[in-house]
């Protein structure tokens, strides 16, 4: 019996092996051919470069992180950036210790960055070079202040950004719906987070 088990057992592994053999060899075939064939294409860049004279809310990726012990804030000021058009991906806590609001993107002299920074009371600003242009707010325990004049827009001198891809431009609204608009901004001010 034991040797019946044994010419059994003997018969599967190498069988095993050459199935394992032949699954790595038709992978690595078929990455060869892919690479070899360029059916292979890189994934998308994280941002897009655009024309633009201005930027605006909807153009901005933001993820605002609570630094401090104030419990709700960063949600506070991340409902206010979303009623605003900004673009908030992200609502949650962060281990660094923050006091003032702490602006971080990839450059300091980044026009989102700028953007995002006009925003905010008592701010610094930190660059990271991150490659998808996105901003973060880290507010803290006196951070999370919204300025009293807010820019709708930020100028572009160059004309050119580069954009996160789910970010891309809006068109401006008419005139006679801009105006119209500016009325509920408004009336929405005096709820903006203390």
């Amino acid at each position: 019996m034991a040797e019946r088990r044994r010419r059994r057992l003997s018969f599967k592994t190498p069988l095993a092996l050459i199935v394992l053999l032949a699954l790595l060899g038709a992978g690595a075939y078929g990455g060869y051919r892919l690479i070899v064939t360029g059916r292979w294409t890189p994934p998308p860049d994280p941002c897009v470069t655009v024309a633009l004279t201005e930027l605006q809310p909807a153009n901005v990726i933001v993820r605002v992180y609570n630094g401090g012990s104030i419990r709700g804030r960063a949600t506070e000021v991340s409902s206010y950036l979303k009623e605003s058009g900004f673009i908030v991906t992200t609502t949650a806590n962060t281990d660094e210790p923050i006091h003032d609001t702490v602006i971080v993107g990839v450059a300091e002299d980044s026009p989102e960055v700028l953007f995002v920074q006009s925003w905010f009371a008592k701010s610094t600003v930190r660059a990271d070079g991150r490659a998808d242009h996105s901003v973060d707010v880290l507010v803290g325990e006196a951070g999370g202040l919204l300025t009293a004049d807010r820019p709708a827009s930020w100028a572009i001198p160059s004309g050119q950004v580069c954009v996160p891809p789910s970010g891309s431009p809006q068109p401006s609204p008419p005139a006679d719906e801009a105006s119209a608009e500016g009325g509920s901004e408004a009336q929405t001010e005096g709820e903006a987070p203390a």
